[in-house]
């Protein structure tokens, strides 16, 4: 059978005939070990080399990434529009290694005593800023690799291989930070690049914006505006908004703490625990995968965003391990349900000239959702994690039903991406110019 032929009877890999998605998948999948491994070993160094300091210290590593990620998403957006996004990702790659290098260094040697945190918090600082750029190119190249017929399988299969990883990784993660130092595994991560970086170097396709003639504050303006103009697109970015920065910082940046001091789990044990939401997001992605006309729909959306709320309000009142197993399983699946749905839609209602810029909102809201760990987790040191993650998952489910609500276009929104021209949902492209 030819590889048309083969791709033709299978069409939720139809994607993979594209010889620069192969290569960009593979190295967005190492990416996706990278993160939460790096994220995981720096709460466990925290905890090791801070016992006395580890929820406010958690919590500032958390906010320092919300605050780079604030600063930069903005700018990642119009550097996406503004260079070969090719050539953008290999920047991004090649800094994102020497910044990790830095961080291990440190994590290893302890250079400035109790004040090396100063100095991890720093390589915090420009891991996420570095990513802040990364995410709105790696996403707004994406129709460029596969063109628009196949972004939604595209997107699908992306998703799939992250989670298909996630599960072993954060078992991996709590094995080899029970086994090694976390400042040696934080070190060993060092060798994904020796894979990431050729794969990089070997992409061909061509895919730049609209706004290389413009200033970038004037490039960010007219993305703000254009985002402003289409009600699907701001309702689509609401919900992701309540989700990141209401219902994340809760079960995601104070979860492992949650994990190990209010549950009691070992280190191991939150390997196990974390793994379920790594399953819950594959299963969900599978099937989004597999029923692709889903993604399609405003309503699936809505449904996902209320789902996560459910799912935050019963892992923050849980006290039972088997229950709180369901919740971060559940949680899990919400949560990639909600990315891979508003992606998809984003990336068809957003032109090609401003695609990079309203994608990099996507980081704009996980920046928040990183900064907002800050007050909470200094409120939870100062009263109890007990009683502040339930509260945010009661927020997260009244937030994220008023903007269901209140965004009626969003819930209408069904498109077909075959046929369906993606400027009938948006405005029309604004001339910039300098700024």
């Amino acid at each position: 059978m030819t590889s048309a032929g083969f791709f033709a009877r299978h069409q939720s890999v139809r994607s993979l005939r594209h010889r620069d998605f192969g290569l960009l998948l593979a190295a967005s999948t190492l990416q996706a070990v990278i993160l939460p491994l790096h994220f995981v070993t720096l709460i466990f160094w925290v905890q090791t080399e801070y016992p006395g300091q580890s929820v406010l210290y958690v919590s500032l590593l958390s906010a320092i990434r919300g605050s780079a990620m604030l600063a930069f998403s903005l700018i990642g957006g119009a550097v996406a529009d503004r260079f070969e996004r090719r050539h953008v990702l290999m920047a991004t790659e090649s800094a994102a290694c020497v910044v990790a290098a830095l961080t291990a260094a440190a994590m290893l040697t302890r250079p400035f005593g109790d004040l090396t945190i100063v100095a991890v918090l720093g390589c915090v600082l420009l891991m996420a800023a570095n990513l802040a750029i990364d995410i709105p190119a790696r996403s707004s190249a994406i129709p460029a690799v596969v063109g628009m017929g196949d972004v939604s399988n595209a997107i699908s299969l992306n998703m799939v291989a992250a989670q298909l990883t996630f599960p072993f990784v954060l078992v991996m993660v709590g094995a080899l930070n029970s086994a090694f130092e976390p400042g040696q595994v934080f070190a060993g991560s060092l060798s994904v690049w020796l894979f990431t970086l050729p794969l990089i170097a070997l992409l061909r396709f061509q895919s730049t914006g609209t706004a290389a003639h413009a200033g970038v504050l004037s490039n960010i303006r007219a993305g703000l505006s254009y985002t402003r103009g289409s009600a699907v697109l701001v309702g689509v970015l609401g919900a992701v908004f309540v989700v990141h920065t209401v219902g994340m910082p809760g079960i995601g940046a104070l979860g492992p703490v949650w994990m190990t001091e209010v549950l009691g789990l070992s280190r191991t044990e939150f390997g196990f625990m974390a793994m379920t939401w790594g399953i819950g997001a594959l299963l969900m992605s599978v099937f989004l995968a597999r029923w692709e006309q889903l993604m399609r729909r405003g309503t699936t959306l809505c449904a996902l965003v209320v789902f996560f709320g459910v799912s935050t309000i019963v892992f923050g009142h849980s006290r039972i391990v088997a229950l709180t197993v369901v919740a971060n399983f559940s949680a899990g699946a919400a949560l990639i349900g909600v990315m891979m749905t508003a992606t998809t839609l984003i990336q068809h209602v957003a032109s090609e000239g401003m695609r990079g810029r309203v994608m990099g909102l996507f980081p704009l809201a996980m920046g928040f959702s990183m900064l907002n760990a800050l007050p909470v987790g200094a409120v939870a040191q100062a009263t109890s994690l007990e009683l502040i993650v339930p509260i945010l998952g009661w927020l997260t489910l009244g937030l994220g039903s008023l903007v269901v609500v209140g965004a009626p276009a969003m819930r209408r929104a069904t498109l077909d991406f075959r046929t369906a021209a993606p400027s009938r949902l948006a405005p029309a492209l604004e001339l910039e110019g300098p700024a």
